[in-house]
């Protein structure tokens, strides 16, 4: 992808059975991965079936979003400064989301990097999610295209720095992709970037996150996700 907005993007590139002449056209497809924790959780949340599932990163369009629908449950956190505009009912994580019923409810999502992500890749013919906890499924739904050109974005850290668990993941669905073996170490992972799910702010981020964050291959779906100016409708897909 050309003219990068935000320099905290590293690419994987990979070529699937793209024939490079002027009557082919490659399918161009983007991997957006968010491990800890947007993917993760939004992977729970279409797991429940939900109504609709809207994702952005602007407190904003959260705002507005909100009173297009009825009784949304709204979930992350409000945006630095933002504070009050908007009640949140749970943080961005899994296991929060565990305790609420969510089927045929609308939800709305805010996150910082996962979101940038997909909306940074509205350019893609197909614009996929992916965690460790659907990281096969995406592979699998990848491999099941014609002539896909793949671009792999790891968001890392808050979508400002490289993350290990993105870049692990993001090895991990190349290497199932091309149809090839890696191994997995997440070990030092609850000494790095994970060590927050072991703090004293266990409702923002509970120690079972970490755990559910990391399960590979949990659920049998990609997501994808079509953008909408400035937010995005994410589904499952097989």
């Amino acid at each position: 992808m050309n003219n990068m907005k935000y320099n905290f993007v590293r690419q994987f590139t990979i070529f699937l059975l793209i024939i490079y002449t002027n009557e082919i056209y490659a399918m161009k497809v983007t991997i957006v991965i968010d491990v800890f924790r947007a993917f993760t959780t939004a992977s729970y949340i279409l797991d429940k079936q939900p109504a609709s599932y809207i994702l952005t990163d602007r407190q904003s369009v959260v705002c507005q979003l909100a009173v297009k629908h009825i009784n949304p449950i709204i979930i992350g956190k409000p945006e630095k400064g933002l504070e009050g505009r908007i009640i949140y009912h749970i943080p961005n994580s899994p296991t929060r989301l565990l305790q609420l019923e969510i089927s045929n409810r609308d939800i709305i999502h805010r996150t910082a990097a996962g979101a940038k992500g997909i909306l940074f890749a509205k350019d893609a013919d197909v614009v996929l999610a992916a965690g460790f906890v659907n990281a096969a499924a995406t592979a699998n739904y990848v491999k099941g295209l014609t002539n896909a050109e793949v671009t792999i974005l790891p968001m890392g850290h808050e979508g400002t720095t490289p993350s290990q668990e993105d870049d692990l993941c993001a090895k991990y669905i190349e290497a199932l992709i091309n149809e090839e073996t890696i191994e997995l170490d997440t070990s030092s992972l609850k000494e790095g970037s994970g060590r927050y799910f072991f703090a004293e702010d266990q409702w923002q981020y509970p120690q079972e996150d970490f755990q559910r964050c990391l399960e590979v291959d949990r659920f049998n779906f990609a997501i994808q996700a079509t953008v909408q100016d400035d937010y995005a409708i994410l589904v499952r897909c097989y």
